[in-house]
């Protein structure tokens, strides 16, 4: 429900016989608007405005406020905003196994080296570094992957164009797939 009031709280009464004196309420937002938008014809504009009187969520009346959701207005009360805006959605890239922390005492100049190799990123290098020892397979890379991408549409004569887009797109995937997923999804296609 909704109702139109002044920016100080001041309440908008109906004027008829029936409803005199009782505050006009809507059942809709739009309702609510519309009735905002013909009042300000005849007055200034942003004297008044639309107000939630109840969460459209929970029917709870602790602070409702209207907000807008994909350009769609929702009435929700202070514990409706709470549960669903502050859920924390994961970001950055998933997982790429388990984390363990492991502290490492090297001298000075083994330090240099070690930075000066991982280019700012230690964390990928030392797990480069224990691909590279784990044997043969472990020097699969992503560039790896393209370059055989790459060969097998130049065998099927695929234009530079097409594979272009090709590899762009197998390399975005990169990122948001990892190996043991790229593996299942090989392994459960009809390829």
């Amino acid at each position: 429900m909704f109702v139109i009031r002044g920016l100080n709280g001041q309440a908008l009464f109906e004027t008829g016989e029936e409803n005199l004196g009782d505050e006009s309420i809507f059942a809709t937002y739009a309702e609510a608007k519309t009735a905002l938008d013909n009042l300000e014809q005849s007055l200034p504009p942003g004297i008044f405005k639309v107000v939630a009187l109840r969460c459209e969520r929970c029917n709870g009346e602790n602070d409702v406020a209207i907000i807008h959701v994909n350009d769609e207005p929702k009435a929700f009360c202070m514990d409706c905003r709470v549960q669903v805006f502050a859920k924390k959605n994961p970001v950055g890239r998933p997982a790429m196994g388990v984390t363990k922390k492991v502290s490492v005492t090297l001298n000075e100049n083994d330090w240099e080296w070690l930075d000066e190799k991982a280019e700012g990123n230690r964390s990928a290098f030392i797990r480069d570094v224990i691909w590279k020892a784990l044997g043969s397979e472990a020097e699969w890379s992503n560039n790896a992957c393209l370059g055989y991408a790459i060969k097998g549409l130049e065998n099927l004569n695929y234009s530079p164009e097409e594979i272009e887009k090709i590899v762009r797109a197998i390399s975005l995937t990169f990122d948001m797939t990892s190996v043991p997923e790229a593996k299942n999804i090989y392994e459960n296609s009809r390829y």
